[in-house]
């Protein structure tokens, strides 16, 4: 019976011959059992180890960095501490002048000025720079140049992205750039008494005619809502951010460990994703606070009979691929991180399948996209739809996001694709990054003495310098004076 339960036992270990009659090779279920095994799994543990802690410690660091840009937005939001025109113009002779700032200086020509001749001159002097616009004779370089949705050019989308970052004020004088800007098309802003405080966006009525002109019984009107993207000044819109591309990051973190991860399709991602969110909101703990949310109730409100785009730059071009595919209608966005991956989550929050809805996956139906070599937002997350990628004119200040600014990709889309309107002969675009940090410090320092100026305390800076020599006089009466550290007393 011994003998038995011996060869019970060795038969479960399962003795197998590796090609040598005298040499067999024992498979244990414990690798404790075999030294071979021990060595390995013990080489194995530690690798886990170590990758379970780099997921932890990322984890952590992201829920941490969260939760300080929240707290740092509440008290920014308190405090009021927000720098105003960060994007501005200003007509020049002969053309109009966009700062983005105070580092990043388009400028764009009429024909037939001295400004087009100057810069054309200065142009000569440096053949690697372009500045001059090709004509309709010239070949197009890249394959969506000539391409118009609802009579608009990628570029016009553009324009209207850049026009979002500034204040509707009437120091600002918007309708009049627009009509600058497009002066061969009827377009104006329709103001809003309820502009949310969260996301600047504006909504723009163009009026197409192919007739003879505007009185045309062929004219039809098109509604662009343009959104806004990132303000570098705001820290809640870094938190938005965050908050959007969650989800497609940290399975780009996780596919660095798994590498399977990355085969998975669309309709997996989309269920983890889609299903974590339904989770939380079943819970009451859903986070559907949104930018975009005053928007997509107003893009829904529309007819279904009118012609609606929405379009946006970095941020607001994510916002309005959300709101495209959560609606149905048309997405023109610019440089934006992506939403293959993150629209699972919009559509479990907002209680609709889109791709139910509209018959297939609405963002490679109803979706455009520009993107840039070289700018390191668009890798956030996946693109669906129409992409066109373009080469970048900033390669070398890639790092300081010199490849994911509007005014770049305006001047780039000029050079390579023309002006099909033949409104301006020229474009030139500057980018001096450290003239933006020196900018934001000036700025915040003329805040601060501002503020400081308008606060209570210096009325009264002489009784505020007396109250604490008094109270540090009565402290050195009860207390005493404090100690000097050893590390002084021993020097």
């Amino acid at each position: 019976r011994r003998s038995c339960r011996r060869r019970r036992r060795e038969g479960q270990q399962g003795e197998v011959p590796s090609g040598d009659s005298n040499r067999r090779l024992s498979f244990a279920l414990d690798p404790n059992k075999d030294k071979e095994l021990r060595r390995t799994y013990s080489v194995e543990r530690k690798i886990g180890r170590v990758a379970i802690r780099v997921l932890v410690l990322i984890c952590v660091s992201f829920a941490s960095i969260l939760a300080s840009c929240v707290l740092m937005a509440g008290i920014q939001q308190r405090v009021g501490l927000f720098l105003s025109d960060i994007v501005w113009w200003r007509p020049i002779e002969g053309g109009v002048e966009v700062v983005n700032s105070g580092a990043s200086f388009l400028t764009l020509s009429w024909p037939n000025t001295s400004l087009a001749d100057k810069i054309r001159a200065t142009a000569t002097k440096d053949s690697e720079r372009l500045t001059s616009l090709p004509g309709p004779e010239d070949k197009p370089h890249y394959a969506i140049c000539g391409h118009t949705w609802h009579g608009l050019q990628l570029v016009d989308y553009a324009m209207m992205s850049l026009v979002t970052y500034m204040e509707p004020e009437e120091k600002n004088a918007l309708p009049t750039l627009v009509d600058m800007l497009f002066p061969h098309k009827k377009v104006r802003i329709i103001p809003h008494d309820s502009q949310s405080k969260k996301r600047r966006w504006l909504e723009f009525e163009v009026e197409t005619c192919d007739g003879a002109g505007p009185n045309s019984s062929s004219c039809r009107s098109l509604t662009v809502v343009a959104v806004s993207g990132t303000d570098p000044t705001r820290i809640v819109d870094y938190a938005e951010n965050l908050r959007m591309w969650t989800e497609p990051v940290a399975l780009q973190i996780l596919s660095a460990v798994f590498p399977t991860v990355r085969i998975w399709p669309r309709e997996t991602t989309s269920m983890v994703i889609g299903g974590i969110h339904r989770i939380l909101k079943s819970m009451d703990v859903s986070d559907d606070q949104w930018h975009y949310r005053e928007m997509l109730d107003f893009v829904r409100e529309l007819p279904e009979d009118r012609n609606v785009v929405i379009t946006g730059h970095s941020l607001g071009g994510g916002i309005s691929l959300v709101i495209g595919a959560l609606t149905g209608r048309l997405a023109v966005a610019i440089q934006p991180p992506g939403v293959y991956h993150s629209l699972a989550k919009h559509e479990a929050q907002q209680a609709t399948t889109a791709s139910v809805a509209h018959g297939g996956p609405v963002v490679h139906k109803r979706s455009v996209s520009l993107v840039f070599e070289g700018d390191w937002i668009q890798n956030f997350d996946g693109h669906g739809g129409l992409v066109q990628t373009m080469n970048c004119d900033q390669s070398a200040k890639s790092v300081a996001v010199g490849c994911h600014l509007l005014e770049g990709a305006i001047c780039h889309l000029m050079w390579h694709c023309g002006d099909k309107a033949q409104r301006f002969a020229t474009c030139q675009h500057d980018y001096h990054p450290t003239s933006s940090a020196l900018s934001l410090a000036k700025a915040v320092v003329a805040f601060l003495q501002e503020s400081w100026k308008r606060s209570e305390l210096l009325p009264h800076w002489d009784s505020v310098v007396m109250a604490g020599v008094t109270v540090s006089a009565m402290m050195v009466a009860r207390y005493g004076p404090p100690t000097l550290p050893r590390v002084f007393l021993s020097s």
